[in-house]
């Protein structure tokens, strides 16, 4: 015997009708490719400005869109290119990161670099060198051998313990002395470390000369999106100066996993 299909309830089908909303005005955003206002958006999507504003509000909590206080204008987040297919991630990346940077590089008067996790490898997104005449350099492209450096320490320790085994068993650790790991217990037990201090700090790891601090960018669910990182030559660090360097790199991975999540007023000085 056949039977009737079951009629939708009214909340199912508001339901329904808002995540159609939410879809359309994704679309909207992606093809208008840039900063876009409330209004010209509500006029697109035959929608009324107040319900286009809440949709963009509930979109912006969880980084789908991205909002400039400045103009009240609005144009497509973090999280929705990351899920776009063939989308360049690290370009998208790279436009939210740098006014971040430039302002802790300002601060800091050091060496900045944001690293993401891509493809099962610590990849660089951008970086700026410091001024000084002695100053750490990076590059673009994959780091080899993150567990040396503190931002990939960062990377390793918020990844899950299968990705973190498979990379680790990949380290040949009597290349990485001194002041690294010597085994992959021994680096286990550090990331999880830095997992628990929410910061990762060097110092002179493999005779480096240099000193390291990290931090973690978490976005609207708690994921790691970037591990953002400050270095300068041990010849120019003492006491003061890595507390220094360290409240800079928490205050500014902090504004940006604030940025990140929702809305609201900027935490600074502390861990998310």
């Amino acid at each position: 015997m056949i039977q009737p299909a079951p009629v939708p309830s009214r909340s199912s089908r508001a339901t329904v009708q808002s995540v159609e909303k939410a879809l359309r005005l994704l679309q909207v955003l992606d093809r208008h490719g840039s900063w876009i206002g409330v209004r010209e958006l509500a006029r697109q999507l035959q929608l009324s400005p107040p319900a286009t504003h809440t949709l963009l509000k509930t979109l912006q909590a969880a980084s789908f869109v991205e909002a400039n206080p400045a103009s009240r204008q609005y144009r497509l987040g973090l999280a929705a290119v990351r899920l776009g297919a063939g989308a360049d991630p690290q370009q998208q990346m790279r436009r939210f990161a740098r006014p971040y940077i430039e302002t802790l590089a300002e601060r800091s008067d050091e060496t900045i670099v944001v690293l993401a996790w891509q493809h099962e490898q610590a990849v660089v997104v951008d970086w700026i060198q410091a001024g000084h005449t002695l100053a750490v350099t990076h590059h673009h492209g994959v780091v080899e051998h993150p567990i040396v450096f503190a931002s990939g320490r960062v990377l390793l320790a918020y990844q899950d313990r299968d990705t973190q085994v498979r990379h680790l068993r990949t380290e040949d650790y009597a290349k990485l002395a001194p002041n690294a790991p010597r085994d992959a217990t021994e680096a286990l037990a550090l990331l999880d470390q830095v997992a628990r201090d929410g910061i990762a700090v060097t110092d002179n790891v493999g005779n480096s000369g240099v000193v390291a601090v990290g931090a973690p960018v978490l976005d609207a669910i708690g994921r790691l999106v970037f591990a953002v990182g400050c270095s300068a030559p041990l010849t120019r660090i003492d006491p003061a100066r890595l507390a220094h360097l360290r409240e800079r790199v928490l205050e500014i991975a902090a504004e940006m996993t604030q940025k990140l999540r929702a809305p609201g007023p900027v935490a600074t000085g502390r861990t998310p």
